[in-house]
Order: C-alpha cells, then structure tokens, then sequence
C-alpha cells in the first residue's frame, strides 16, 4: 500500500546500507529516499506493520516521523561531541544523536519518568547506542556542573498541536488556554540549558506544536531574558517551511506539516562568552570494574570494538561506562551505563542485541543467514542446524550485517532475547 507520510531512518553505517535494505526488501517492503537525511526513508509498500520487520526487530531501522529527525539534524553536533538529550524518552532524537556524534562521542539522556525511563533504555538496546547512558531526573533540576556541555538538544514537553491529524485529542487535553503549565516547564528548561551550556555552547530547542507562546515566544524568552544569541537554521530539502508568527526571528523554522510529517518548530541558540566551566569531582561507582585479562569470553566477543572506557560488573550486570561519562559526570549525580551483557562466575555473556561486540566481518563459528525466511523461522522459535556441535554464543549476521549474538547448543542455534 501506498503510504508516503511513513517514514523511517536506517541505523547503520553508509557502507552497511544495502544489507539492510535488501533486509527490508526480502520482506516485501519497499521505500525511497528523503532528500534531507541520507539515511532517511519512506515507504512506498507496507505489506505488513514495518514495526514487525526483522530489521525492526534488531534495530537496524527507526521507525520515526520525518519532522522529528530534523532536530538532532540541526544540532550538527561534531563527531567525538558530548550532548545532552533533556527530554529523552522514547529515545528516537537520542538514538540519533548517538549515530551523529559516533561511538567516540556521548550522549547523556535525561528522562523523569521511570515508565518512560524503561522505554529509553530498551529503545536505546535495540538501535545499540552504547555511547549514551541514563538518567532518572527532572531536567530542569540535573545536578551537573554549570558551563560544561557544548550540545544540548531540548525537545520538552509541549501541546502537541502539530501533530492533531495523527493525535486529534491533543486539542482536548492542550487546547486554548491550557498550555500555562507546558510554557512555565519550557522556561525552566531553557534556563537550565543556559546554565549548562558552556560558552559557545548550542542549543537546538525543539517542539511538534503551532503554539505561538510554545515557539516564538519562547524563542523570544530565550534571547532577551536569558542572554542567547539566536543561529540562522538551513531549510531542510523536501519540507515546507512557513513564515515565524513574530518579527525579528530570522532562522527559526516552522515546519509546515502539510508538506508530509509533523508539524514542528525548531530554533538554534548559542550561549555568549561567559563564566568558565566547573570541574566536577570524579563519580563514585557503586560497581566492580572488570578486569578483561579475568574473565572468559566467548571467541565471536570482541571487546575491544567498544569504544573507550571501561567495563563495570553491577549485581551480575555488565555495563559499559563511556570516557566521556566517567570524565563529566559528578559524584552527584546517579546515571547508568549502557547494557551489553551479564557476567556470572567470571564468565562474560553478551547480550543477544550486542551487535557493537560483533567482528566486522563473520568469524568461523559465527551464523551467516541468507535468506530473511530462516532468520523469521529463528526468531519465532524454530532452532537451525550447526554444522558441528558446541555450547556458546556466536555471532549473528544476514549476509555481511552483524545483528547480535544467538546460543549454540549441540548441533543447533537457538535464539533468546534474555
């Protein structure tokens, strides 16, 4: 079925692309480009829920409405860059923010609510952005030194009017008159923004509403209270972009959503010269580092493909600490680090998804799938053959395209997500 306002962004490097659109296609999907992302897609033919594809399944696409991918874009932030996400859940601009700032840089998401929380953290497993770690706070009350980020990305809380065609009860809840509240937290978050910002600093404030006082206003707010200097955005090719509802707001976007997508309203802003940043004192972590030269592996884990920092054991939980976390995160402040596996006995055990564990390219013992109707058939239970017997995990791949770790027992290869 035609289809042309869903969209969706694979998630992998340039050079994986066509592994994950011949994934795709064995399934019966088809797609275009979009002109603004080279990894973004939309549908031309849906045969079935694309949340149910196997490339879905093991996070190699983002199922993400096309507006909501131009505020991570617009950030820009530098390769090897340390970000905050401020308003994190579900995860789509952080999962994005993660591929843009690549696994030498780091993305730190803030989330208030555990329930969405929890939704973060299984989102940010699937898509494998073992840069990023989490955070159980209200925004507006991080506990983080003040003029140490140079990128923040804030998408708060907001009306939702841009986005009345897919969520027609947002006018119910969020309608004239009611927005007092959302504006009142919008300011506290630009406030909070400045003051983490470090000179020079970026912040790409974003929201998927039409509300003047959610958008210009705040813009506004931004600039003549807080001190920010307000950034001229690009217009992104494929969108229709409308005039600002207020003077003197040259480079503000408004994303018309008739142009296909969300309505939505993005603006640019840098922090003016000011006060250094503070040094945070080192975190202390409740863990056990691991040491690599003591614990067993399986022959397809390669953990030297993590990025830098270290290994942590929490109750049996390995967790990836980035560089970037353990150097700019206070004692202060309580975080997680990113799931990859779990140690018992010494005895490391990657987690089913830790593609990043994953060789380039499959090792010996490692199951090469070619065809996307066996790796159905492995994923709803049925087990495939091995060619000799063994009891480990070994790597996963379709073709060339690492997906993550399946169990070896005996003679046969039998797929668990625990």
């Amino acid at each position: 079925m035609k289809n042309k306002l869903r969209t969706f962004r694979l998630v992998c490097r340039e050079d994986e692309t066509s592994y994950v659109e011949d994934l795709l296609r064995s399934q019966g999907f088809d797609f275009e480009p979009e002109p603004f992302y080279s990894m973004a897609r939309v549908l031309t033919n849906e045969p079935f829920p694309l949340g149910d594809s196997l490339a879905a399944r093991f996070g190699r696409i983002y199922i993400q409405d096309r507006s909501s991918m131009l505020p991570p874009l617009m950030l820009a932030p530098d390769k090897g860059a340390a970000a905050i996400d401020m308003c994190a859940s579900p995860g789509s601009k952080t999962g994005l923010l993660a591929l843009l700032t690549g696994q030498d840089g780091f993305v730190l998401a803030s989330e208030p609510s555990r329930d969405r929380l929890a939704t973060l953290r299984q989102n940010l497993r699937r898509v494998q952005a073992v840069n990023s770690a989490t955070v159980n706070y209200e925004s507006q009350n991080l506990p983080l030194p003040s003029s140490c980020w140079e990128w923040i990305l804030l998408d708060p809380p907001c009306s939702g009017w841009g986005t009345v065609e897919k969520n027609p009860k947002v006018m119910e809840l969020w309608g004239e008159g009611k927005t007092a509240p959302l504006v009142t937290l919008q300011k506290q978050l630009l406030q909070k923004a400045y003051d983490l910002l470090a000179p020079g600093g970026k912040i790409l404030y974003s929201t998927c509403t039409t509300n003047i006082e959610e958008n210009e206003e705040q813009t506004r707010f931004a600039t003549e209270e807080l001190g920010f200097e307000l950034l001229k955005l690009p217009y992104p090719a494929g969108f229709t972009i409308a005039e600002p509802l207020l003077p003197n707001m040259d480079g503000v976007l408004r994303v018309d959503g008739s142009g296909g997508g969300q309505g939505f309203y993005l603006c640019a802003l840098r922090k003016k010269e000011g006060l250094e940043a503070e040094k945070p004192d080192p975190c202390d972590l409740p863990g056990k580092r691991l040491d690599l030269n003591k614990i067993s592996t399986p022959d397809s884990v390669d953990l030297s493909a993590l990025p830098d920092g270290e290994l942590y054991d929490f109750n049996g939980k390995a967790l990836f600490l980035h560089r970037h976390a353990l150097k700019n995160l206070p004692r202060e402040i309580r975080w997680m680090g990113f799931p990859v596996g779990k140690v018992v006995k010494n005895i490391f055990r990657p987690d089913p998804f830790a593609r990043v564990l994953l060789p380039e390219t499959p090792d010996k013992k490692a199951l090469v799938i070619e065809n996307s109707a066996d790796l159905k058939n492995l994923l709803t239970g049925q087990s495939l053959e091995a060619a000799d017997k063994g009891k480990t995990q070994v790597g996963l791949f379709y073709k060339n395209l690492r997906l993550g770790f399946v169990s070896q027992k005996g003679r046969r290869y039998v797929w668990s997500e625990k």
